[in-house]
């Protein structure tokens, strides 16, 4: 599977600017003609709950058709990072998942919110995983922080998944952290990762450190970026999922009936 990430910079509720930055970035990704193309984290906005209010409008209902219209016009599939969006009065940290036909086939919504920097107290965090196919492969996502839980990814990906997504806004003092965390949810879990993080856009203040990453499920380094906007596109051995496996299963391998504590 041919992947293309987006490593694209981000600025504080510059909803249009931003707008223009993806859309502009994934007709450059078309060149390479991949099968799926990967945003970042809270693209519309940025990550900057500080900036937030009630009166703000984040556009996430023109967005939606928007990708969908790109993703059938172009024949792509789609994981379209994630929207701050409003939802019943709530406000939620939502990604989208697009077919080629620009059916969509999913939401999630970040489960574990950021203790610091307001995400905890204004956006409400999801309950549900989403498992979904892009041509036929199996794939999972989290976001950004739901990372650091590994009981939620094995949930995620439950030895099916060949792909896991990850959007990012991940600060870059932490960099290093993402890459440790990336890395083992890959071998762990028996798939690749796929992390695709924001940047830094002119002087202001920004949660995204660029360093997006692939790993693949023996842990090697498929892909590592740098800290300016970049566009990547990388082909994905899904057999080597496979090859993994035949050693040992380690999905098959647990004994949930003695993890009971994990939930206590």
């Amino acid at each position: 599977m041919r992947v293309s990430v987006i490593q694209a910079p981000i600025g504080p509720m510059l909803m249009e600017e931003n707008r223009k930055t993806i859309f502009h970035a994934m007709e450059s990704a078309l060149k390479d003609d991949p099968d799926v193309i990967v945003l970042p984290e809270m693209w519309n906005t940025g990550f900057y709950p500080d900036k937030f209010s009630a009166d703000d409008d984040y556009m996430e209902e023109a967005l939606c058709r928007d990708l969908s219209a790109f993703a059938a016009a172009h024949g792509v599939n789609l994981v379209a990072g994630s929207l701050t969006v409003w939802d019943k009065g709530r406000r939620a940290n939502r990604a989208f998942i697009y077919d080629r036909n620009g059916a969509l086939l999913g939401t999630y919504d970040k489960a574990h919110l950021f203790p610091i920097g307001a995400e905890k107290e204004l956006f409400t965090p999801g309950e549900k995983n989403l498992a979904f196919e892009l041509d036929g492969v199996g794939a999972g996502i989290v976001t950004c922080f739901d990372l650091r839980m590994l009981e939620w990814v094995r949930l995620a990906v439950m030895g099916r998944a060949k792909i896991l997504f990850v959007p990012m806004a991940w600060g870059f003092s932490r960099i290093p952290h993402m890459h440790l965390f990336a890395r083992a949810r890959a071998v762990e879990n028996q798939c690749f990762v796929v992390s695709v993080n924001c940047t830094k856009l002119a002087d202001y203040h920004a949660m995204g450190g660029g360093g997006s990453c692939i790993y693949d499920p023996m842990g090697e380094e498929v892909l590592m970026t740098g800290t300016e906007a970049c566009i990547h596109t990388v082909d994905l051995d899904l057999n080597k999922v496979d090859e993994a496996k035949a050693m040992f299963d380690l999905y098959n391998e647990r004994r949930s009936e003695i993890y009971g504590g994990l939930v206590r």
